[in-house]
């Protein structure tokens, strides 16, 4: 899926985004040591065809995290919470590993990434220019790209972890499909965060007053953590949904919510996952119906 991004750019997003499903497949159905002999594979044909750097992209962003989701589903019996918690530890790992290999630029891995995001957009404006187009107007773009590459880590962190969530939930839901699934199906409503979380929240935020490159990888971790946050809330409104007997209506306006108004609309649910964390909404409901 990698290598057909190349000679045809069509659809690459999702390809590239869905990269992981087929390691998936492998690592749900017959476990994580053939997980991880696919993602072995998968290093092997990305390094001779593409080179090593995309091979050693691939199994840093891909292979070696499925390997790790596979065997935490394993070992825990697919527990949300687990799978959860190890995406955001992994993620928010990436973040502190690039800032300590980026640290030997003048201004640290903000100054890398505004550097990376000039070049990709010269390179667009004069594709532009060549083809006839307008070019992009670089002089008004370069405090933009300065912004954006302040938070940078944290949107591609934070993409990373929902379509790592997607790629696996579509596997499993694929191996059920066809009763090839070896692993129970993790159910977010369980999902609970342990109370510690507050704590590595509230340790994030003040390593992100720290100055230069530390301060810049803990000001991009807080959305990452937050994240967790925001899958208790999906699990507190799908626990809830399930004691009321016309949940469907509440899930599909929750849903609707997120896509419509997504940041409102998750700002709120993070408040609920946060307020869930002190107050257990779930257990305070009681059990849900036997039906």
């Amino acid at each position: 899926m990698t290598v057909a991004v190349y000679p045809s750019p069509f659809f690459a997003m999702l390809q590239l985004s869905l990269t992981s499903l087929p390691l998936f497949l492998v690592g749900l159905a017959f476990g994580a040591v053939l997980g991880l002999a696919a993602a072995a594979a998968a290093f092997v044909a990305l390094g001779l065809s593409l080179g090593l750097d995309v091979a050693a992209y691939h199994a840093a962003m891909t292979g070696i995290p499925a390997g790790l989701l596979v065997w935490q589903a394993e070992r825990s019996r697919s527990d949300p919470t687990v799978l959860v918690l190890t995406m955001i530890a992994y993620a928010c790992a990436i973040i502190a590993l690039a800032a300590v290999l980026l640290s030997g630029h003048p201004d640290g891995m903000r100054g890398v990434i505004a550097e990376e995001l000039q070049r990709t957009f010269s390179a667009l404006s004069e594709y532009a220019e060549q083809a006839g187009q307008q070019p992009l107007p670089m002089e008004g773009l370069e405090d933009v790209l300065d912004q954006l590459a302040g938070l940078f880590p944290a949107f591609a962190a934070a993409g990373w972890v929902l379509t790592t969530a997607a790629s696996a939930g579509f596997a499993q839901l694929l191996l059920r499909r066809f009763g090839r699934a070896a692993l129970p199906t993790p159910d977010i409503a369980d999902l609970q965060l342990p109370r510690w979380i507050a704590f590595v929240l509230v340790a994030v935020l003040a390593v992100a007053y720290l100055p230069d490159g530390i301060g810049f990888a803990g000001k991009n971790m807080v959305p990452v953590v937050l994240l967790a946050f925001l899958f208790c809330g999906i699990g507190v409104v799908h626990a809830l949904a399930r004691r009321s007997s016309s949940g469907g209506f509440w899930l599909g306006g929750t849903y609707a919510l997120l896509i419509v108004f997504s940041w409102a609309a998750a700002a709120v649910v993070v408040l609920v996952g946060m307020l869930d964390v002190v107050f257990d909404f779930r257990r305070r409901a009681g059990p849900p119906p036997p039906d």
